[in-house]
């Protein structure tokens, strides 16, 4: 549904969300955001599907979600979504979740490109459309991804392959992986006694079936870490993630 230029979804938490909190887990959180993104352009017929015949995609350079509280199984939310008037060939879009008594518990803003199959970026202005933006921005939080370094390679690090369920339509990974991975690599101790309270995604390059790859971690403080991951055959960073915790 539309609303004042901002699509909103409304959606009840499944059980294969949550982990053994009985809480929407991060990936997740980050799954049903992108899903409402997808709804959004595909009611603009701007879908990954509608640009597929054209050998465009839509891709996804930054992601930055603030926690208020995660939500919990069964619970009733609404994902209010918009775009942001773009540069040439960056589309930002932001993010509220809603509870039931329409208090906001998550909020994110994201930083999009439609690219051919070359990686090569498309101008954004071939898709426009008067309708898509809103007339005016909700105030957000999120005002700017932060800048950090990313987590040395490490000296022996471990490799690991990129498998068939880790891909998307697209042919390459999906970016839901990469924070897996890296919560992968935190283990599950540490966030059973740990609440995600931001994270913020940068996507640099790509992987591809078959390809290998290793995660880095490195402490900023007692709340606060930097991750990367790196493609095995040149070392390359290819996604660095900052996270908050409590």
């Amino acid at each position: 549904m539309i609303e004042e230029g901002r699509f909103l979804m409304p959606i009840q938490v499944p059980i294969h969300m949550v982990d053994s909190r009985v809480e929407m887990t991060p990936v997740s959180l980050f799954c049903i955001l992108q899903e409402s993104a997808a709804a959004h352009c595909d009611y603009f017929h701007l879908s990954g599907i509608d640009l597929k015949p054209y050998n465009l995609f839509w891709v996804l350079t930054r992601m930055h979600v603030q926690i208020e509280r995660m939500p919990a199984w069964h619970e009733k939310l609404t994902i209010k979504t918009w775009e942001k008037p773009h540069s040439f060939i960056s589309q930002p879009r932001d993010f509220l979740v809603f509870d039931e008594a329409g208090e906001i518990v998550v909020r994110g803003t994201s930083i999009w490109a439609i690219i051919d199959k070359e990686s090569k970026p498309v101008q954004l202005e071939d898709f426009d459309r008067p309708d898509r933006f809103p007339l005016k921005d909700d105030a957000m939080t999120v005002k700017a991804f932060p800048r950090l370094p990313g987590a040395p390679l490490s000296e022996n690090p471990v490799l690991h392959k990129v498998q068939h369920s880790d891909i998307d339509l697209n042919e390459h990974v999906n970016n839901t992986k990469y924070l897996q991975w890296m919560m992968d690599d935190m283990g599950h101790d540490f966030f059973l006694h740990h609440d995600v309270k931001e994270v913020s995604v940068h996507f640099i390059s790509q992987l591809f079936p078959n390809d290998q790859y290793s995660v880095s971690h490195q402490p900023i403080d007692e709340n606060n870490s930097v991750h990367s991951i790196y493609a095995a055959d040149d070392q390359r960073e290819v996604c660095r993630i900052w996270m908050k915790v409590e």
